[in-house]
């Protein structure tokens, strides 16, 4: 099959990485450079207009960003075609929205996240009533080696963007505030970011195989008057689980504003 993706930022790149192996891909973006890089790479044929990308492709992926959606519009929503299926990464833009920029096609909202690359990714798909459970299943195998694939009713998509989009990024600068405090602790930069990532593989797996809640875990590791205790004593004083939360919804409520 023939699919194309407008946009090779990150998110496009990372799109492109895992699905050049499985269809016949077409690249566009308007620095012609990010598209030619990625064929240079392997991962698709790079197109210098849009329509020369989305002419003859079944799928056409959009990844720009949600300010840039008139703009794409405008280049775009003329090359489409009824029998097309349009896939959204627009944070905030709805479907209603979408339509009322692309008439034409069938039309998804995606919001996957950056760990797609490893094909270890979280995919959420929204679409309206008019999509039929035949395009659900189609969407479904196409992108299944992305990582998992949840369907979604289009008013859970903008916090999926805040927990599992954005998420990362928060989990990332909490992982190096903990390589950080292994560095004040003396451990070298290398050697602490080795203990952290196996500390995390091994509490996500403990967390997945016991099927315990959190909270149960961390009881069975704080022992009475230990060092565990006195560490979550500090985290309660600093109210970083409160922060924690307020950093997840600031992100939802920026992906509200986005979608005006």
């Amino acid at each position: 099959m023939k699919m194309t993706i407008i946009g090779c930022g990150n998110m496009g790149a990372g799109l492109a990485m895992r699905l050049s192996t499985g269809c016949k891909l077409y690249l566009y973006d308007r620095n012609i450079e990010k598209a030619k890089k990625l064929e240079q790479d392997g991962y698709g044929k790079a197109c210098s207009s849009i329509k020369e990308a989305v002419t003859s492709s079944e799928v056409i992926i959009l990844a720009v960003k949600p300010q840039n959606v008139q703009e794409a519009a405008g280049l775009l929503g003329k090359h489409l075609k009824a029998d097309q299926i349009l896939v959204s990464l627009l944070t905030g833009i709805s479907l209603k929205a979408l339509k009322g920029f692309f008439s034409q096609p069938l039309t998804v909202r995606m919001m996957p996240n950056l760990s797609i690359i490893c094909g270890e990714g979280v995919i959420g798909l929204s679409c309206d009533e008019h999509f039929s459970q035949k395009n659900k299943s189609y969407i479904t195998k196409l992108f299944e080696n992305l990582g998992k694939i949840y369907w979604l009713p289009e008013d859970k998509i903008n916090a999926l963007t805040a927990l599992t989009g954005s998420g990362p990024a928060f989990f990332f600068a909490m992982i190096e505030a903990m390589i950080d405090a292994g560095i004040a602790m003396g451990f070298n930069a290398k050697d602490a970011k080795e203990l952290v990532i196996q500390m995390l593989q091994g509490s996500l797996t403990l967390l997945e195989k016991t099927e315990k809640h959190p909270g149960e875990l961390k009881w069975q590791i704080a022992s009475p008057q230990g060092t565990t205790i006195a560490g979550i004593k500090k985290l309660e004083e600093s109210a970083c689980r409160g922060g924690i939360m307020n950093t997840f919804l600031a992100a939802f409520e920026r992906a509200n504003e986005l979608g005006g």
